[in-house]
């Protein structure tokens, strides 16, 4: 298992959540880290009641830490200017992704999110790892806890739900993709 923290945005955990497989994160991560602006967005009225619950139960489980971005802190003060675009010539960045971003660069830590054109330049200039759905499920048919079908049938279910994933099927994105992927984004951090 990967001894780096993971700081996950929300839409990377709701491709799982909302196909109620939330559960095959803990084959790869012994702990979920949830940063606060990231629980409000899943848990807003308009939330699905699957997502809803089951991130409560995991975090009563003690598998979902939700982490506060403490006012004046060091990772406040990052989110702040990622928030407010101050670190990408005046883009805006997501409540969500600026607060694992911000976590991530204060902790040594990795960003476990989808959205890559808010948060690639951002995690590049801080040398800060990505993880995303297509490379969590690329390892874990890689570590044989899900098979090719398998893996193939969780990536059409994603797609479903109308999240967007970099190829239209999983063993398209592992033939031509992954590789390319891990050196870029994971930047050849174990997972």
């Amino acid at each position: 298992m990967n001894s780096k923290p993971i700081f996950y945005d929300s839409d990377f955990l709701i491709c799982f959540l909302e196909i109620g497989e939330v559960e095959l994160l803990f084959n790869l991560f012994s702990k979920i880290i949830v940063p606060s602006p990231v629980y409000n967005e899943l848990t807003t009225k308009k939330s699905p009641s699957l997502v809803k619950n089951t991130l409560n139960k995991l975090i009563d489980q003690n598998k979902v830490e939700v982490r506060e971005l403490e006012f004046h802190s060091p990772e406040y003060t990052k989110y702040l200017c990622i928030n407010k675009g101050y670190w990408t010539n005046g883009k805006a960045i997501g409540m969500g992704e600026s607060s694992a971003m911000a976590l991530a660069i204060e902790n040594n830590g990795i960003v476990a999110s989808n959205n890559l054109n808010d948060i690639f330049e951002i995690c590049n200039q801080f040398d800060v790892p990505i993880v995303t759905v297509s490379i969590v499920l690329s390892k874990l048919y890689e570590l044989n806890y899900i098979s090719k079908k398998e893996a193939e049938l969780l990536w059409l279910k994603i797609i479903k739900k109308n999240q967007i994933l970099p190829k239209k099927d999983f063993i398209t994105y592992y033939d031509e993709l992954y590789d390319e992927d891990i050196d870029k984004l994971l930047k050849n951090c174990s997972l």
